[in-house]
């Protein structure tokens, strides 16, 4: 591994509302804490794979907006390669709208913009550089179309895929072939093995589902609360939750996709990856309140010392 991946990225401006319990449908409560901010699956992937120690190049589009330039400098601020990031003089950034209880539950809604706007040219404009990475990050925010065209491409210049299918859409099994590594959580492992996930046996069994669809290398299926699995060629292992308050789950999952990508460019075994992206993921779920992924990322000596104690659990 060379320790440099692309991801193919989202980005939308987010409005988060946070009440003691989400609302049912119909109804209407009052909440306590309001944010604006600027996120999405393949940006926090993107923030944390950089955070995280890897050479991170971006493949995405934003709009000619706020929200679009704040993109750009989140991504220089972390040394993230911005040459095939491109700015969209037509459609608006994409937008999100999050809705959390005081537990750290949330719901998302998503409208892709700029995001949905991504080519085959704008991939195929960025061979060079895909060609000099080892693995590539993706989610299912962007084109579709440009998705599937991308992991194909990827796999077909020797690069390792990490998937993290989210949200759900359907699509050619053929496509799992070309799959290194996916990550799912228990909801998304469900819906694409057709297994349900409820406890750690169910995301064993659905993990196997997945690496007969297709999957080369591995399944990492995580169940929130109670840790993640891995399932591989040659062994399945639990990893239990790292033991921290939990005080906001978004982007958590975000957060863990992007680590899992740099272990893995940084050569880590499976194991040591999964280790590595469940304690980053755990600085994210304790941080407070309006705190950024520049905040709450650990330095070298915190992530050492949540692994060594993480460690003696497993």
């Amino acid at each position: 591994m060379n320790n440099k991946a692309f991801i193919l990225g989202s980005y939308h401006c987010c409005y988060s509302f946070t009440s003691e319990e989400i609302p049912a449908l119909g109804e209407t409560v009052m909440g306590y804490r309001f944010k604006m901010s600027g996120g999405a699956k393949g940006h926090g992937q993107m923030l944390a794979a950089a955070l995280a120690g890897t050479q991170v190049c971006g493949i995405m589009r934003v709009g000619d907006d706020a929200y679009g330039h704040l993109c750009i400098e989140d991504f220089k601020r972390a040394g993230i390669d911005c040459t095939h990031v491109k700015i969209d003089p037509e459609h608006a950034t994409g937008a999100a709208g999050v809705m959390l209880n005081r537990k750290g539950g949330n719901i998302i809604t998503v409208v892709p913009g700029a995001n949905a706007e991504i080519t085959k040219e704008d991939i195929d404009q960025a061979e060079g550089m895909m060609k000099e990475c080892s693995v590539a990050g993706f989610q299912f925010e962007n084109n579709f179309d440009a998705i599937e065209y991308t992991i194909r491409k990827a796999r077909a210049l020797g690069v390792e895929t990490m998937v993290d299918p989210a949200p759900v859409v359907q699509f050619d099994e053929d496509l799992y072939q070309y799959i290194t590594y996916i990550k799912p959580n228990e909801v998304e492992a469900s819906l694409l093995s057709g297994v349900e996930v409820t406890d750690t046996a169910s995301a064993l069994k659905a993990g196997r589902v997945l690496l007969d669809k297709g999957v080369n290398k591995a399944a990492v299926i995580t169940l929130g609360g109670e840790g993640a699995v891995l399932v591989a060629r040659d062994m399945e292992r639990l990893f239990p939750r790292v033991p921290v308050e939990v005080r906001d789950t978004t982007s958590a999952g975000d957060t863990f996709a992007g680590a899992l990508v740099a272990s893995i460019a940084q050569g880590m075994s499976l194991p040591d990856a999964v280790v590595n992206a469940n304690c980053i993921a755990a600085c994210c779920v304790k941080r407070l309140p309006n705190q950024t992924v520049f905040e709450f990322f650990p330095d070298a000596e915190e992530l050492a010392q949540l692994q060594k104690s993480y460690r003696a659990l497993l």
